[in-house]
C-alpha cells in the first residue's frame, strides 16, 4: 500500500470482505478468539444481536481487544481478534478467516448472518499516518473452507508459523514456579526451601526448570534490583538454582514502570503519552500505592537499547528462561514519539529488543501478550487467563465486561482447550501452572483434577506452583503423572496433536483428544456445568480402532467406559475423566540413537575428546567383564566437568542420519509408533532436537549439572538383562509388546553393546556395524542398511505385507 498523493494520509485500517454462501441456515456458532493471552476465547452463537456492548469504557476494553472503541458501523457484527472459524454447532462445513500477523497490523475479524450465508470482514488495524510516497505492507489475510473446524485452525496455524518463522523447537518444558502459592510474598528463603525439596525429589518429579515470579523486584521497571525479601540480589539466586541442577527462570514485565522506579524518575521521556501526560497502561494496586502503571515507548531508540541491555544483563546473571508479562500495554492506544509505528510494530519491536538482549538460545515466554506479533520471537506463550485457587472469577470487585478474563481455573481451562491448535505450530503452549494441592485452596478435588487433565491432554508446558513440602503423596503423584502424560503427548508429532472436543458446541469445549507417541490416544472429558452430566465422545473419528482402556493415572479419578465407539463418563459438576485408549498398530519402530539416528556416537565422542585416558582404562575393565555398560558410564561421566558452552559447541557439530527426519515423518504419516531408545542422555537429546528441528519420542538416561559437574541417573534399567545398560532396550520393547500384542516390532541399531538385547526382542531387525556382525555370528536374520532411507524402504515392504 503506497500513498501516491502529495499530502499525508491517515490510514485507520485496510478491510477485506467476503460472503460465505451455502452456510447452514441454523445452529451456527463461531470461535471468538481473544486479542491477548488473557482475553476470553471460546465459541458463541452467531446470532443477529452481534457483539454485546461493553459497559466499562474503551480504555478497559482495549486491555483485551485490539479495538477499544468499535466503530459505530460495527453494531450488529460479532468480533474476533486474529482469526475466527464459523460453522454449525454439531460440526460439518466451516469457514475460517484469519490474518497471518507478523508485527505490522492487528487483524480483527467481523462476522454477521447475511441472507443466504455469513458476511465476513477482516480489518487490518494500522492507525498511522502515511507520508507522501511512503509504503506499508500489511500482512496477508487467509480464508479457508472445510468440513472440520479444528483442522482448519490447525492448518491456518501451520501456515502462520511458517510465514512468521515460529520458534517451536524448544524441548518440552517441565518446571516449578513460585507464583501460585507465594504470590507477591515470595522470599528467597521460600524459594531456596522449595529448591532443596525439588532437588531431593528429582527422581520422582522430573523437572528441569525453577522460575522465580513477581515479588523479588525493588520496583516495577527496575528488574536488576531486588527488595528486602531477596537480600543477596539476583545473581546468588540464579547460581543456587543452577548449582542444584535446574535451569533458572525469572519473571519481568519489560514494558512497565511505576513512579517509585528509577526508570520512571530518571527517564520520564521514555514513556508513551496520552494528551501530553504519561499514558496509563494498567491499574495494579499490589505494585504501587497509587496503582498506576506506565508504559515504555518502543518507538524510541533509547528505549530499545535499554531493553537490550536489561535482558542481556538478566541472561548474564544465569537466567536462561525469561517470562515476559503484561506485554499488551505497549500495544495499547497511546501517543508514541514516532507516530509512524503501528501499535503492532511497537510490540514486535519491543519483543525483538528483548530477544536481542536475551540471546537466540534463551527461552522467552510471552504472557498477557497480543498473540500475532509475537510469533517468531517467543518460544512459549500463555494461551489463557491466569489459573487461580478458585473455579469461578471472584465476584468482587465486579468490573462489567471483563469477568471471563479474570483469574479463574474455569476460564483458564476454556482457553487451554480452545487454543490447543496453536501448540508447536506458533510456539509451545503455556496453559499456566498446575496447582496440584488439595489443601490451602478453594478448588474442590475434582476441579484440581480438571485443571490437571486439561494440562496433561494438551501436551503443553507443564509447570506446577505449590509449596512442595506441603503436597501430599497423592498431590505429588498427580504432578508426576501430569508431566508424564503431557510429555508423551508433546512427543507424538512435529505439531501438537491435541484437538478440542466440541469446539463450536458450546462456550467451553467438553474436553480434548490427543495422540501419544506409542500410537494410543489420551482423552479428557469435562463437565463444566453445574449438575451431574453424562459426557460422551465418539471414538470412531479419532482415527483408529481402540482395543480398550489403559491403566488409570493419578491425574483424574472419575471413571469412564468405552461402549463400542463411544467413550462416556458420568461426571460431577466441574469434574473430568482422563483416559488412555489403547490400540494395536500393525507396526512399531524402535531406533538406536548414537551411530544410527545420528551419524556420530555422541557419548563415545565426548569420552574420546575430553576423557581419553579414563575412557581407555575403563574400557579395558568393561571388555574384561569387570563392569557393565551403566557402571562404565557412571565411573566415566558422573562428576565430569565440561563447560556448558563447550558442550553446546560440540552438539552443534552432531549430524543426524540423512534419513532421520524422513523416517520420523514417514512413521507419523502412516500411524506407526516411533521411539528412540538411547543409552545416552536426555539433556543432549533435547538439545539436539532443538538444533536440528527433528522431534521424536525417546527413552534415555537422565543428565543434570550440579555445581558445574555432571550428575547422571539410569533411565530404564533392567537388572535381569545381560545388557547392564541404563536403558534396557529389551525391557522397553517388552513393555510395549505387552500393551500392543498384535504389533510387529522393528528395531534399528548399529552396536552390540546396547542394541543386541533390543534386537533379540524384536520381530524384525535392521542392523549395521557391530550389531550386524554379532547377529551374523549368531546366525540370526536381519535387514542390512546403510542409512535410514534404506530402513524406510524396508518399512514400506513390511507395512504392505501386513495389510
Amino acid at each position: 500500500m503506497r500513498n501516491a498523493a502529495a499530502e499525508p494520509v491517515h490510514v485507520e485500517a485496510v478491510v477485506l470482505g467476503f460472503r460465505w454462501v451455502g452456510a447452514p441456515a441454523a445452529g451456527l456458532r463461531f470461535l471468538k478468539h481473544g486479542w491477548q493471552s488473557w482475553s476470553a476465547t471460546g465459541s458463541r452463537e452467531l446470532d443477529d444481536v452481534g457483539e454485546p456492548p461493553f459497559a466499562s469504557g474503551p480504555w478497559l476494553r482495549g486491555l483485551h481487544c485490539a479495538v477499544g472503541a468499535p466503530p459505530a458501523d460495527r453494531q450488529g457484527w460479532h468480533e474476533s481478534d486474529l482469526l475466527s472459524v464459523v460453522g454449525p454447532s454439531a460440526g460439518g462445513a466451516a469457514c475460517l478467516a484469519g490474518v497471518l500477523e507478523g508485527g505490522v497490523a492487528f487483524g480483527v475479524v467481523y462476522l454477521r448472518r447475511d441472507e443466504g450465508g455469513v458476511r465476513v470482514e477482516v480489518e487490518l488495524r494500522l492507525e498511522v499516518p502515511l507520508a507522501p510516497g511512503a509504503a506499508l505492507a500489511p500482512e496477508r489475510v487467509r480464508v479457508a473452507l472445510g468440513d472440520d473446524a479444528v483442522r482448519l485452525l490447525e492448518r491456518h496455524a501451520e501456515e502462520h508459523g511458517r510465514a512468521a518463522g515460529a520458534r517451536t523447537a524448544a524441548p518440552f518444558q517441565a518446571g516449578w514456579c513460585s507464583w501460585y502459592h507465594f504470590f507477591h510474598d515470595v522470599t528467597e528463603e521460600a524459594l531456596l526451601r522449595n529448591l532443596d525439596a525439588l532437588a531431593r525429589h528429582r527422581a520422582e518429579i522430573p523437572i528441569d526448570l525453577v522460575q522465580l515470579d513477581d515479588g523479588y523486584q525493588r520496583a516495577i521497571g527496575d528488574w536488576l534490583e531486588t527488595n528486602e525479601k531477596f537480600p543477596r540480589d539476583l545473581a546468588p539466586v540464579a547460581a543456587a538454582i543452577r548449582d542444584a541442577g535446574f535451569r533458572a527462570g525469572l519473571w519481568s514485565a519489560p514494558f512497565c514502570a511505576v513512579r517509585e522506579s528509577r526508570l520512571f524518575s530518571e527517564r520520564p521521556a521514555w514513556l508513551l503519552r496520552r494528551d501530553g501526560e504519561p499514558a496509563l497502561g494498567l491499574f495494579h494496586p499490589m505494585w504501587t500505592p497509587d496503582a498506576r502503571v506506565y508504559v515504555l515507548d518502543t518507538s524510541q531508540e533509547d528505549v530499545i537499547a535499554h531493553l537490550v541491555r536489561t535482558h542481556a544483563a538478566i541472561g548474564a546473571l544465569g537466567f536462561g528462561y525469561q517470562k515476559l508479562d503484561f506485554l499488551w500495554v505497549v500495544a495499547a492506544q497511546a501517543d508514541a514519539a514516532d507516530p509512524s509505528f503501528t501499535r503492532a510494530q511497537r510490540l514486535r519491536r519491543g519483543l525483538e529488543a528483548v530477544r536481542a538482549g536475551a540471546g537466540a538460545d534463551a527461552f522467552l515466554l510471552g504472557c498477557g501478550c497480543p498473540l500475532g506479533p509475537a510469533v517468531g520471537v517467543v518460544d512459549g506463550m500463555r494461551i489463557g487467563p491466569d489459573v487461580a485457587p478458585h473455579w469461578f472469577p471472584h465476584s468482587e470487585p465486579r468490573i462489567p465486561g471483563i469477568e471471563q478474563t479474570l483469574p479463574s481455573t474455569r476460564s483458564a481451562i476454556r482457553s487451554v482447550y480452545a487454543r490447543a491448535f496453536q501448540h508447536r505450530r506458533l510456539w509451545l503452549n503455556d496453559p499456566d501452572c498446575l496447582m496440584a494441592r488439595t489443601s490451602d485452596t478453594q478448588l474442590a478435588a475434582c476441579e484440581v483434577e480438571s485443571l490437571a487433565s486439561a494440562i496433561a491432554v494438551t501436551g503443553g508446558m507443564t509447570l506446577f506452583s505449590d509449596d512442595f513440602g506441603a503436597l501430599s503423596d497423592v498431590d505429588r503423584a498427580r504432578v508426576r503423572d501430569v508431566i508424564r502424560v503431557a510429555r508423551e503427548v508433546d512427543a507424538a508429532g512435529a505439531h501438537g496433536t491435541a484437538r478440542a472436543l466440541g469446539l463450536l458446541a458450546g462456550e467451553l469445549p467438553f474436553g480434548a483428544v490427543a495422540r501419544t507417541a506409542d500410537g494410543a490416544a489420551v482423552v479428557a472429558l469435562l463437565n463444566a456445568g453445574e449438575v451431574w452430566q453424562r459426557v460422551e465422545a465418539d471414538a470412531g473419528p479419532l482415527g483408529a480402532r481402540f482395543a480398550g482402556l489403559g491403566e488409570p493415572s493419578a491425574v483424574a479419578s472419575a471413571p469412564a467406559a468405552l461402549e463400542g465407539d463411544v467413550l462416556a463418563a458420568e461426571l460431577a459438576p466441574h469434574a473430568s475423566a482422563l483416559v488412555r485408549l489403547h490400540r494395536d498398530p500393525r507396526l512399531a519402530v524402535f531406533c538406536d540413537f548414537d551411530g544410527t539416528f545420528a551419524r556420530q556416537d555422541v557419548g563415545s565422542t565426548i569420552a574420546r575428546t575430553w576423557l581419553p585416558e579414563r575412557r581407555a582404562a575403563l574400557w579395558k575393565r568393561f571388555e574384561r567383564g569387570e563392569i557393565g555398560a551403566w557402571d562404565y558410564s557412571v565411573e566415566l561421566l558422573d562428576g565430569f566437568r565440561l563447560d556448558e558452552a563447550e558442550l553446546d559447541a560440540f552438539l552443534r557439530t552432531v549430524e543426524l542420519d540423512p534419513g532421520a527426519a524422513e523416517l520420523v515423518a514417514w512413521c507419523e504419516s502412516h500411524g506407526v509408533p516411533f521411539r528412540v531408545l538411547s543409552d545416552g542422555f536426555d539433556r543432549n537429546l533435547d538439545r539436539l532436537q532443538q538444533l536440528t528441528g527433528v522431534r521424536f519420542a525417546y527413552d534415555a538416561n537422565r543428565l543434570w549439572i550440579e555445581r558445574g559437574a555432571w550428575r547422571i541417573a539410569p533411565g530404564a534399567p533392567d537388572p535381569a538383562c545381560t545388557c547392564r545398560t541404563g536403558v534396557c532396550k529389551r525391557s522397553r520393547i517388552a513393555a510395549f509388546r505387552a500393551a500392543h500384542p498384535a504389533a510387529r516390532v522393528v528395531h534399528v541399531g548399529d552396536g552390540r553393546v546396547s542394541d543386541l538385547c533390543g534386537a533379540l526382542a524384536a520381530d524384525v531387525v535392521f542392523a549395521k556395524h557391530t550389531l550386524a556382525e554379532e547377529l551374523a555370528t549368531r546366525g540370526l536374520a536381519f535387514e542390512p542398511f546403510a542409512d535410514l532411507r534404506d530402513v524406510i524402504d524396508g518399512l514400506e515392504r513390511l507395512l504392505a505385507a501386513s495389510a
